[in-house]
C-alpha cells in the first residue's frame, strides 16, 4: 500500500502540471504568454558599446536588471543615457551624490535623471511608488527585500513596461559606509549580503575587472578605463568606460607589424 503523498509534494505537482498545461495551450492556440510578450517587447536602446552585453540589444522592458562590480554605477549610467536623450525619465535612488559632470560625459541628459536621497530603510517603498513614473530606475538596495516584496516589484514591472536597474552590493560600499561613521568601523566592517535576484530578472551583468591606461610610463594623465564585464547571457565583453571624452566605446582591435603565423626566436636569459 503507497503512502499517500504530503501537501507540500501535491502543491509542488499541481503547480508544474499547471505551468505545462499553459504552455500547451498558448502554443496549440497561439496565446502568447507574458514571459513570451516581455520576450518580444523592443527593448530600450542603449548605447552601441553596450548593446552587445544584452540578449536582446538593449535594456528589456517589464524587467529588472542585476549590474555588481567596482564600476557597475557607471555601468549603468551610461546605459540609462539613451533613454534620457529621447525624452524619457530615469530616476536614481540610494546612489548618495553621483557626480554630475560625470553623468553628463556618459550622455545623460541630466534634465531628464532626478536623483533621490532615499533612506535605505525606505528604497523599496519609494521604488514601488516611482515605477509608475519612469521609466528607468537605478537602484542602489539598503536591504535584501522579502520574496513577496520582490514578486510585487516584478509584478508592477510587468504592468508599467518600466526597467528596474538593480546594483549589487559589494565590498568597497560597505567599507564606504562604514568609514562615514567610524573610521575604526571601516577596518572591520563584513561585506553586505548581496541582493537576492528579482523575479523575472533576465540579464546579470558584472564587471570583473577594470584597468586605466595614461600613465603607463610613470606620468601623465588618466585617458581611459577598460572594462572587463560577463553578462550571464551573452558572456564575456571588453569595453572602455570611459573613453578620454568621458564616454563609453568599444576596444579597439590591437595593431601589429607582424604578420600573423610569424615566428619569433626567443633567447634564453
Amino acid at each position: 500500500m503507497s503512502a499517500a503523498p504530503s501537501p507540500l509534494t501535491a502543491s509542488a505537482e499541481a503547480v508544474t502540471e499547471a505551468r505545462a498545461l499553459t504552455q500547451r495551450l498558448s502554443r496549440s492556440l497561439g496565446i502568447p504568454t507574458a514571459s513570451s510578450l516581455l520576450d518580444q517587447a523592443r527593448p530600450r536602446p542603449v548605447l552601441p558599446a553596450l548593446a552587445r552585453l544584452f540578449a536582446r540589444g538593449g535594456l528589456p522592458q517589464g524587467e529588472a536588471v542585476q549590474m555588481s562590480g567596482r564600476s557597475a554605477l557607471s555601468l549603468a549610467l551610461a546605459c540609462c543615457a539613451l533613454t534620457t536623450q529621447d525624452g524619457g525619465w530615469c530616476a536614481g535612488i540610494g546612489l548618495g551624490e553621483p557626480a554630475v559632470s560625470a553623468m553628463q560625459d556618459l550622455g545623460v541628459h541630466l534634465p531628464r535623471f532626478v536623483c533621490l536621497d532615499t533612506p535605505a530603510q525606505d528604497w523599496m517603498r519609494v521604488t514601488s511608488i516611482l515605477i509608475e513614473s519612469f521609466d528607468v530606475l537605478l537602484v542602489a538596495p539598503g536591504f535584501s527585500a522579502s520574496a513577496g516584496e520582490r514578486a510585487r516589484i516584478a509584478a508592477k514591472l510587468r504592468d508599467s513596461r518600466a526597467t528596474l536597474i538593480l546594483l549589487g552590493r559589494t565590498h568597497a560600499t560597505a567599507l564606504t559606509s562604514a568609514a562615514r561613521t567610524s573610521p575604526s568601523a571601516a577596518r572591520t566592517a563584513p561585506a553586505l549580503p548581496a541582493a537576492a535576484p528579482f523575479p523575472g530578472s533576465s540579464e546579470h551583468v558584472t564587471v570583473l575587472g577594470e584597468s586605466w591606461e595614461g600613465t603607463d610610463e610613470g606620468s601623465g594623465r588618466l585617458r581611459r578605463r577598460v572594462l572587463r564585464v560577463h553578462s550571464a547571457r551573452t558572456g564575456e565583453h571588453t569595453l572602455v568606460l570611459p573613453d578620454p571624452q568621458g564616454a563609453a566605446a568599444p576596444v579597439a582591435p590591437a595593431h601589429s607589424d607582424v604578420p600573423a603565423g610569424t615566428l619569433r626566436l626567443v633567447r634564453d636569459a
